[in-house]
C-alpha cells in the first residue's frame, strides 16, 4: 500500500533506531511503499535539528535515508484544503503520489479523514490496518 507519513510522524520515527528497523522491515516486505516529496524532506530535515536535536548532518542523513526508499513525487499544484495552508503540500503529495494513506497525528489532517479517496488516520490506527495486511 502506498502511504504519506507526515512530516511529524517521520521525525519521530526517524529519531528512534527502533523505529526505524519496524519501518525498514514494512518496505523490504513489499506491504509498505512510502510517498515523499521535497517538501517533505526538507521539512523533515529542519523538524530533526531544530527539534528533535539532531545536527544538521545528522538530519540530512537521516532525511537521504528516508529518500532512498520513496518513491518521491512533486506535486504541480498545491491546492487549499485544509484549515492549517501548511498542511497542503502533504495533501498535494498524497495526490500526487496515488497514496492511499495519510499518518498523522496533526489535527487539522484528521479532521478531514478523508481527501480524494484517501484515508487519513492516526500511526495506531495503521498499525491495525498494517496487522489485518499481513
Amino acid at each position: 500500500m502506498r502511504v504519506v507519513y507526515d512530516t511529524s510522524v517521520l521525525a519521530t520515527i526517524l529519531s528512534r533506531r527502533d523505529l526505524i528497523l519496524q519501518l525498514q522491515a514494512q518496505v523490504l516486505s513489499g506491504n509498505l511503499l512510502l510517498v515523499t516529496s521535497p517538501f517533505i524532506l526538507a521539512e523533515l530535515e529542519r523538524v530533526l535539528s531544530t527539534k528533535f536535536g539532531l545536527t544538521k548532518q545528522g538530519a540530512k542523513s537521516r532525511a537521504r535515508l528516508l529518500a532512498r526508499v520513496s518513491d518521491i513525487v512533486q506535486p504541480k499544484r498545491v491546492e487549499r484544503v485544509s484549515r492549517d495552508t501548511s498542511d497542503d503540500p502533504i495533501l498535494a503529495t498524497a495526490v500526487t503520489g496515488h497514496a492511499e494513506y495519510i499518518i498523522t497525528l496533526d489535527d487539522d489532517l484528521l479532521v478531514l479523514k478523508k481527501h480524494r479517496g484517501i484515508l487519513i488516520i492516526a500511526p495506531v490506527e495503521f498499525e491495525a490496518v498494517l496487522s489485518k495486511a499481513a
